[in-house]
């Protein structure tokens, strides 16, 4: 059930940042301070964007309880701070807010520091993905192209010009039919790679978080 409310908390407080105002009219009448601060800093939001709250509900002639929010607030470190929370961002490459308390910082920076190892090998093979299938599409445009290339149909300089060209084209698909093998090759090598890393990193990562 705890897990389940901290979710709820936290799906609370990205519903709510996802506009320009601070917080929603239908936040600010309800007036659930506790629960909203405690969603806040369960997302990462600095403590004086409770300055923000104040303002986007006195827009609508409302007064925040800023004692109750600020108390649920500091609940919401323990959702935020944890090395779980860290490795999660980290795996995700999401930028890391600075509102962890000493006590709490180390283990969070810790488990950050350990999802990013992981997100750093799966780019590298997303990248050598993406280079891939750029080369793939450069070898089907080629041979499209020569494909359709008529020289026989050509007469005198035209012919040359043609024959030329048809000679450059098939260059250019060698090179790139030969970088795609590359690629591929090193693709592979960049998979195994990922998945021993993945594999140490979740190690050290469980071991992390058992000590906590």
């Amino acid at each position: 059930m705890k897990t389940l409310l901290g979710i709820g908390l936290i799906a609370l407080g990205l519903a709510s940042l996802g506009g320009c105002a601070a917080v929603s009219k239908q936040q600010c009448v309800a007036g659930d301070w506790s629960e909203l601060g405690e969603a806040h800093a369960s997302v990462g939001k600095p403590p004086n964007h409770l300055d923000e709250v104040v303002k986007s509900c006195g827009k609508h002639g409302i007064t925040p309880n800023t004692d109750a929010y600020r108390s649920g607030w500091h609940r919401g470190l323990q959702n935020y701070c944890t090395p779980l929370n860290g490795f999660t961002l980290g795996k995700q490459d999401k930028g890391k807010s600075p509102i962890c308390p000493p006590q709490m910082a180390g283990g969070f920076n810790e488990g950050y520091r350990l999802g990013h190892i992981i997100w750093t090998a799966r780019d590298e093979v997303d990248r050598a993905e993406s280079e891939i299938s750029s080369l793939e599409s450069r070898a089907f445009d080629l041979s499209e192209e020569l494909d359709e290339l008529r020289c026989k149909d050509k007469k005198g300089k035209d012919r040359k010009k043609c024959r030329k060209r048809r000679k450059r084209l098939r260059a250019d698909l060698h090179d790139t039919e030969t970088d795609l093998s590359s690629a591929r090759y090193d693709l592979e090598a960049l998979k195994a790679q990922y998945e021993y890393t993945a594999a140490r990193i979740n190690a050290e990562a469980s071991y992390l978080f058992s000590r906590r």
